[in-house]
């Protein structure tokens, strides 16, 4: 399996009929992945003649389903399709065959959701057990539609597929910033063509409680500021998902975040008489906590709970419960001598001791309770899910005790990351992958390191790295608590030079060491995303010293999960915070990046090729735009519109192919580190007009970049070329762009984005001249380029110039 960020060449989406009947299975643009897919000769005919016959169980849904494969090849093709039923199956080109009603009127995470599709001559036959796979596999169907010189088809195929997991869902919120109804349903589309099939509305946080409670109505018309999903919105849009396969589950959050609560009705929380709180706009963790001992609290709940469940049909319901601020507890003698009086294990004990009771509502009202890592302890009933945040270890130990878990932990999407990194992140828990033991003859080194953080405590850990008598090496980390994870050696040179990453619990992380006797020399840096952080250390353990030894993982070793506790594991779900997100920016961060862990929810564990995910994902991107309707790039343009203030954008455009945004959580530390006192951006009062919040997640052009270097490496002088045409581009771009930045309130910090641009490729130019002409680059002139590009990868208006990364690839390769 590929192990690392790997660059790649992205090619067309349109594939000729020749090549897809030569071509491997996983070469199709097809995302998820079917299990298994038999290519044949021949392909039928998609035109205005299209005929399709609903044979076997029929139902609205059924209908609406072959309605919606009709409009969506419509939209695809531009073919108009009329008179498209027919009531025969010797007049279809489509057969829709399902074999029964579902066994539940209401989907379930029982719900069979396989389908089978075969060919035969001019008709395709899509056959399912229930409506739910017939669902799926018109997106299958969708996504292989082709265009050639003489019309549209679908290639012949054998395709029998069904999802890995059971829950495959994206969690949306909505509280931080309200996101338009429009928006929501045409994400609903999206999660239906990656076949995910929960959505997780995440409507009450600090900020805002966004839909009507008729009971407790201060809960969303004091806290929303008039922007919240009326019922019949909320009754339409469950209806709409039941149509596309999709559950929804709702989510109270409870005892914690619960600012919002707190400003409406401040008598149900725990700090004590007459007090009051102010409608919350910032981000983090608060203190505002819900009383568990006021009777009144229950009665809120019940009457929140009765009018939720009668919105929401699904079976399970999502309390939160995580990132409790226990301090107005610890606080109050009245709650410390409950909580001693009843000999819990303290405030998580209470926090227990409330779930027990909601546990007990919601099973009242036919609901299975659901919440974050921070909800389990053994006085629950093992029928609660555990969401985990947290990551497998949390998840694996749930197993582990009897509980079913889903993850969330590195499908954070909000958090610009590579989609490498989520698409390598399996669900399900693994033991430890790297052995760690010493064996006879085997040296080893073991560094303390430390990197700080722009907020919050720096992060430790360890590095180990062990020489094998073969010559060999392999390398582990001991980190922030967590397991014991493998490094992945990407270069070393013992007592010189270490690179490796590996993917811990929240982030994509590269280790890029100068290395000395005692530990790590200036110029040291984790890569977090694509953002370097300084990093510091220092040898703790070595064989060079007398009865040393490698320490022991202060995190312990990842769950080994026998298969039965497998079984427990039902899937994950992407989460999308919106601290630093609105309406016309989500898209961006969402697609197409969410196919890739759609897939890694559906398809096979074995299927785990970069290469192949970014191609197919590249083709993903401009068939949700025409298919689906996803807005992503339209939305983006609209932000680079109202920058140029009427002045072309392309310039924006090419600008914006080279440019990232500071990857996981950096550009929330910027906003929080922009003024003083601390924070006061850090809330809805941020803006989101910037250049960076119209930039894709990641640079396909600078991993192509990538990619030439490469090749330059090999002697290719086109590669040469062609990298001098991307730097070119870049260049003249941003020489455009300084003027548009500054002629903008928004932009005029984005000047120095430009600036940088320019240098970068400047200096860039004069490599490649440098390799046109055969020469190398002297030591001196090294290390003066290297201080330019290290100055240029820094954080400038929460961006990054992504081109500094081939840029010091090319520069290794000429140094003397």
């Amino acid at each position: 399996m590929k192990k690392t960020i790997l660059s790649l060449l992205i090619s067309g989406s349109v594939v000729s009929p020749m090549a897809l009947a030569m071509a491997p299975n996983t070469d199709l643009n097809l995302m998820p992945y079917p299990q298994t897919v038999e290519l044949q000769a021949g392909q039928v005919k998609v035109d205005g003649n299209f005929k399709v016959y609903i044979k076997g169980f029929n139902s609205d849904r059924v209908e609406y389903t072959a309605k919606r494969f009709i409009d969506r090849l419509e939209r695809q093709t531009g073919v108009p399709i009329l008179n498209w039923q027919v009531d025969s199956a010797d007049k279809a080109n489509l057969i829709i065959d399902i074999d029964a009603a579902p066994k539940s009127e209401v989907q379930n995470i029982d719900s069979v959701e396989s389908y089978k599709i075969t060919t035969q001559g001019e008709q395709i036959t899509l056959s399912a057990p229930s409506p739910y796979g017939a669902i799926h596999g018109i997106e299958t169907l969708l996504q292989l539609v082709e265009t050639t010189a003489t019309g549209y088809h679908i290639p012949a195929v054998t395709i029998v597929d069904e999802p890995r997991f059971r829950w495959r869902g994206v969690s949306y919120d909505t509280s931080r910033h309200f996101i338009e109804f429009d928006v929501l349903i045409r994400q609903l589309d999206a999660m239906a063509s990656a076949k995910m099939n929960v959505f997780h509305w995440h409507f009450w946080d600090d900020q805002g409680i966004r839909i009507q409670t008729e009971s407790w109505p201060r809960l969303w018309s004091e806290t929303a500021d008039g922007n919240y999903y009326t019922k019949d919105q909320v009754r339409y849009l469950v209806e709409y998902a039941r149509n596309l396969g999709i559950r929804v589950i709702p989510e109270v959050s409870l005892p914690g975040h619960s600012s919002a609560v707190a400003h409406a009705y401040p008598r149900l929380m725990s700090g004590g008489e007459g007090q009051s709180y102010e409608q919350e706009r910032g981000w983090g963790v608060f203190e505002p906590l819900m009383d568990p001992l006021n009777p009144e609290l229950y009665e809120m709940l019940g009457d929140v709970f009765d009018e939720v469940t009668e919105l929401f049909p699904d079976e399970y319901f999502h309390i939160g419960g995580d990132e409790p601020n226990y301090a107005q507890w610890k606080n109050s003698e009245k709650h410390q001598q409950f909580i001693e009086e009843i000999n819990i294990d303290g405030e998580r004990g209470l926090q227990s001791y409330l779930n027990v009771k909601v546990e007990k509502m919601l099973e009242e009202r036919g609901k299975k309770m659901t919440g974050w890592d921070e909800i389990w302890h053994k006085d629950l009933p093992t029928s609660i899910v555990i969401q985990s945040w947290q990551g497998h270890d949390s998840i694996g130990r749930a197993a582990k005790e009897g509980y079913p878990g889903i993850l969330s932990t590195g499908y954070y999407l909000d958090q610009p990351q590579p989609t490498s990194y989520h698409y390598r992140n399996d669900p399900m828990p693994t033991g430890i992958k790297v052995d760690d033991e010493l064996h006879s003859g085997e040296k080893f080194v073991t560094y303390q390191w430390q990197k700080p953080r722009s907020k919050g405590s720096p992060r430790k850990g360890t590095l180990t790295i062990i020489e094998a008598k073969d010559g060999t090496f392999r390398a582990f980390s001991d980190y922030n608590g967590k397991s014991r994870e493998e490094i992945y050696i990407l270069d070393y040179v013992p007592g010189k030079t270490f690179v490796g990453h590996f993917d811990n619990f929240m982030s994509y992380t590269e280790f890029n060491l100068n290395l000395n006797p005692n530990g790590f020399s200036e110029g040291s840096y984790q890569l977090i995303g694509n953002v370097r952080w300084p990093t510091t250390g220092e040898v703790i353990a070595s064989s060079d010293v007398e009865g040393s030894v490698i320490p022991e993982p202060n995190g312990g070793y990842p769950a080994e999960l026998t298969d039965k506790e497998k079984e427990l594991i039902l899937g994950g779900e992407i989460t999308m915070w919106l601290e630093n997100k609105d309406s016309l920016t989500v898209e961006n961060y969402l697609w197409p990046r969410s196919y890739a862990i759609a897939e890694r929810f559906w398809s096979d564990a074995e299927l785990t090729d970069e290469r192949s995910m970014y191609k197919r994902m590249k083709a993903m991107d401009t068939w949700s735009e025409i298919s689906v309707g996803l807005r992503h790039h339209a939305d983006a343009d609209m932000l680079l519109k109202r920058i140029a203030k009427g002045q072309d954008i392309q310039d924006l455009r090419v600008l914006s192919k080279y440019i990232e945004p500071a990857q996981y959580y950096a550009r929330n530390w910027e906003k929080w580190n922009s003024t003083e006192p601390k924070g006061t951006l850090y809330s809805q009062y941020e803006r989101l007009n910037r250049f960076v919040d119209a930039l894709p997640v990641e640079s396909y052009a600078v991993y192509e970049m990538q990619d030439l270097v490469n090749e330059v490496a090999t002697g290719n002088q086109q590669a040469l070329e062609q990298l001098a045409e991307h730097y070119q581009q870049a260049k003249l771009a941003a020489l455009a762009a300084e003027t548009i930045f500054a002629g903008n309130v928004s932009s005029v910090e984005t000047v120095i984005v430009a600036e940088k641009t320019v240098e970068v490729a400047d200096l860039a130019l004069t490599l490649i001249a440098k390799a046109q002409a055969g020469e190398k680059v002297r030591e001196a002139d090294v290390n003066a380029y290297q201080a330019i590009l290290s100055d240029s990868a820094k954080i400038y208006d929460e961006s990054i110039i992504a081109i500094v990364r081939p840029t010091e690839l090319l520069l290794k390769q000429l140094a003397e």
